[in-house]
């Protein structure tokens, strides 16, 4: 079953399995597009001081689907199995919902608001970049040299520097020091304010709070699998039967049941580890060749149900995951097994050592609902500037969320400017 960016052609896949879900379908795909008439304006601006022309577009959406609102609050107030099961019977359709995307565990109040999420894929194009994801960071450095700035590499943060009160610059940990006007920091919140900043520098009220910033509260962890092969991957059986030219190569796959993310999630938040790992599965080189040698094939499988803290070490279940998913994956993709060349699984202690975010988390901060917007990280910590003289926040951790999207640092990047040009702060003027 693909899902499609516009609803209309999904509900026409959900008909062959069952024309009641079908119309069920495109009236949920409109209550989704009411939420993004309401919300889109509010995301793309500041958490906490949203501008006058995103609020008036909010309000004049709220006032257009006012016969909307109740039904869109119970995506809010009720759990995200709940959501899918009074909307949709067939499993095969409440198995994709439960996939996208797996933020909360499903049975809890509140996270019924995850499935908005396939709201944005029916109002944004999603896109990859050439050459990979990697592409991005290399173009906005071209773009800062180009403008004059600098790129270091391998060059690790130990401290912030704090003179007066205020962010001075960063100490890196060969002992090197750099002095700033302004220090943004994209990495984890818990990082920058635990461990870079030094402590005191912050209130003590606001000190204990960044201190307990959840990474692992959600009770699901985060797992990736890199794999290289020396040939093609193909889903031929499956292209083969839906007999619409679809190369499912192309999107992103999953295919584990609606029960198996139930339980995949009962277990993780025991502490337990999945019988069946719950996964989505992507082959980037299906739409980019250049990502590897000519003929061959590259692909990644990512989940976020596993535990978070789990009663078993990660040290002793990366081997055997690896097999399993090499196991799950060779049943819907020929030649996987035959044409591997290389395997690269990440935990969440790999994710945490390689990318610097405590608890492996991705999105750097739990994705709970009521951590979002003025929450995001924290209370009072929320508005990309932070109380502390010249240190901005930024990135996953900040408002609107995770991803690649560009809207956090956009967002931080403005207020950073607008505060930068103030007249009634000469001192900041001058530190640019």
């Amino acid at each position: 079953m693909a899902f499609w960016q516009d609803p209309r052609r999904t509900a026409e896949e959900i008909r062959h399995f069952s024309p009641r879900d079908a119309r069920a379908f495109l009236k949920f795909a409109t209550l989704l597009d009411a939420a993004m008439d309401i919300g889109l304006p509010l995301l793309l601006g500041h958490p906490t001081r949203p501008a006058a022309r995103a609020v008036s577009a909010a309000v004049t959406q709220i006032a257009k689907h006012r016969r909307e609102l109740a039904p869109l609050t119970r995506f809010f107030v009720s759990g995200h199995q709940e959501i899918i099961e009074e909307w949709f019977d067939h499993p095969l359709l409440r198995a994709a919902l439960a996939a996208m995307p797996p933020f909360c565990w499903m049975t809890q109040d509140g996270t019924g608001w995850a499935l908005i999420y396939l709201g944005i894929c029916h109002r944004i194009m999603n896109a990859r970049f050439q050459g990979g994801s990697v592409s991005l960071p290399r173009a906005l450095a071209a773009c800062l040299k180009d403008h004059g700035g600098d790129v270091r590499l391998s060059a690790r943060v130990e401290e912030l520097i704090v003179t007066g009160g205020a962010v001075t610059g960063v100490r890196l940990s060969d002992g090197e020091e750099l002095s700033a006007g302004y220090v943004m920091a994209a990495c984890s919140p818990v990082v920058t304010l635990n461990r870079l900043l030094p402590e005191g520098t912050l209130s003590e009220d606001l000190e204990r709070r960044a201190s307990v910033i959840p990474t692992t509260n959600t009770g699901a962890g985060n797992l990736k699998v890199d794999f290289a092969f020396s040939g093609r991957i193909e889903m031929t059986k499956h292209n083969r039967w839906r007999k619409d030219g679809l190369d499912l190569r192309e999107p992103v796959v999953s295919w584990h049941t609606y029960d198996e993310h139930l339980q995949g999630w009962n277990d993780s938040v025991a502490r337990r580890w999945p019988a069946k790992i719950p996964f989505i599965s992507i082959v980037p080189t299906a739409i980019d060749p250049t990502q590897a040698p000519d003929g061959q094939d590259t692909c990644w499988i990512w989940s976020g149900i596993v535990p978070s803290r789990p009663d078993v070490p990660w040290s002793e279940v990366r081997e055997d995951i690896g097999e399993q998913v090499v196991n799950e994956c060779a049943q819907y993709y020929d030649n996987f097994r035959e044409a591997e060349i290389g395997r690269r699984v990440f935990l969440a202690p790999d994710l945490a050592e390689r990318f610097n975010v405590p608890g492996g988390n991705v999105y750097h901060v739990d994705p709970f609902l009521l951590r979002f917007g003025p929450a995001r990280p924290a209370i009072g910590l929320s508005k990309y500037e932070t109380p502390v003289p010249g240190l901005y926040l930024t990135g996953a951790g900040t408002h609107p969320t995770g991803g690649i999207s560009g809207i956090p640092g956009q967002q931080a990047a403005l207020r950073l400017l607008r505060r930068s040009q103030d007249p009634a702060r000469p001192r900041l003027a001058r530190r640019s």
